[in-house]
């Protein structure tokens, strides 16, 4: 997608209706705007372009469902405002954003109301044409070089020497939806809107994830990109009604090593930004259960208990989690489960004597630990005094 074929669209649309004329994406970003002289503007069309989104006070009706849904042009008016013409557009499955175009003045005075019906026929044509033709400029951007640039760098192990000087760093993002599929270029544009920047930046959707390459800047820093990156986060959060996953990896002069690793942050960090460098250790240790997953770790005394919490509702797997996770440390791992010491102490000798099963040996306590980390989502958590 280019903003300025879009550009031309709203100078196009402005002329036709006689109102400037503001094009916007799903979240409420201005992706384009006209620029014909003479047409007069309110504070909320000059926040939005100089702030390049609208403010949040004035989205209630760009946000309503019914309207999304509707091909039809509107009249919003708000007080406060100059009154607007407003159509949604969509591809017929998906949002995709919406036209908004400040209401011209009457076309006579004293106004003839034959003439002011003729003008509103007129403008609300125009901008029903408008937003058939806006679907394909926004989704230009699936096939375009600069796509097709980005594609390649994140899954080219080859595309950039290793010993270029200059240093990468992705993002990748994850929706958590039962259909993820609809809000994917919706994060598209936003990232791309309010994230990319320099001259190889983009972004590109890669089996249901969207991924955005950035060259890491001189004077920027991983965790200033993830603190920039996670306010995008929690916006498209708010105007998706989904959670979202931002993960980051280590710059790298290999976009595709670093894809690979934000890729693998997606596995362990949930509804949140994280970087591959705190979540380093869970990303081994996930890497890790994968490996062996396909492999028989079960002895029969773990066996026992896991077949017993499932039968009877008890939490002996947990409780031994837990305690293998804090390093023996009762209190810690009682705190964890938020029971009483003495309760945590029992249920942990309770385990010897029902199930057989010994902590003492250290090699022992990794194997078992393994085990019922593989398993740890299975757990049901009944707390049994």
């Amino acid at each position: 997608m280019t903003s300025g074929d879009l550009s031309t669209l709203a100078d196009a649309v402005a002329a036709a209706t006689g109102g400037a004329v503001s094009v916007m994406d799903p979240a409420g970003y201005v992706i384009a705007y006209s620029s014909l002289p003479g047409q007069p503007i309110d504070d909320v069309r000059r926040d939005g372009i100089l702030g390049k989104r609208v403010p949040d006070k004035y989205m209630v009706h760009h946000r309503d469902p019914e309207f999304r849904a509707s091909g039809t042009v509107r009249v919003i008016d708000v007080a406060g405002t100059l009154p607007r013409l407003a159509v949604a557009i969509s591809n017929g499955t998906e949002h995709l954003g919406s036209i908004w175009s400040i209401c011209a003045g009457r076309p006579v005075d004293p106004p003839d109301p034959a003439a002011v019906a003729a003008v509103s026929r007129a403008a609300e044509a125009a901008m029903a044409r408008a937003a058939e033709a806006a679907v394909p400029l926004i989704l230009a951007r699936r096939s375009s070089s600069r796509t097709s640039r980005t594609h390649a760098l994140l899954t080219d192990p080859d595309a950039v020497r290793p010993d270029s000087d200059i240093e990468y760093v992705v993002l990748a993002a994850k929706v958590v939806s039962e259909h993820p599929e609809g809000y994917l270029d919706r994060l598209v544009g936003l990232l791309d809107l309010t994230v990319a920047r320099g001259r190889d930046s983009g972004c590109v959707v890669i089996e249901q994830t969207v991924f955005l390459l950035r060259p890491l800047e001189s004077d920027d820093t991983v965790e200033d990109f993830a603190t920039e990156a996670d306010v995008v986060r929690v916006r498209a959060t708010a105007s998706f009604g989904v959670p979202i996953t931002f993960g980051i990896g280590e710059p790298s002069a290999r976009p595709s090593a670093a894809r690979r690793q934000a890729s693998s942050v997606l596995d362990v960090a949930a509804a949140r930004t994280a970087t591959y460098r705190t979540v380093e250790v869970q990303v081994r240790l996930h890497q890790m259960e994968t490996a062996l997953a396909g492999t028989s770790m079960s002895i029969p005394a773990v066996e026992k208990l896991l077949a017993h919490d499932a039968a009877e509702g008890t939490s002996y797997a947990e409780t031994i989690l837990a305690l293998l996770d804090h390093e023996s440390n009762v209190a810690v791992a009682a705190n964890s489960l938020y029971l009483h010491a003495n309760t945590f102490r029992y249920r942990v000798r309770r385990t010897k004597d029902l199930f057989g099963l010994d902590l003492d040996d250290a090699d022992t306590r990794l194997l078992v630990w393994l085990i019922l980390r593989s398993k740890r989502r299975g757990f049901t958590s009944h707390h049994e005094s």
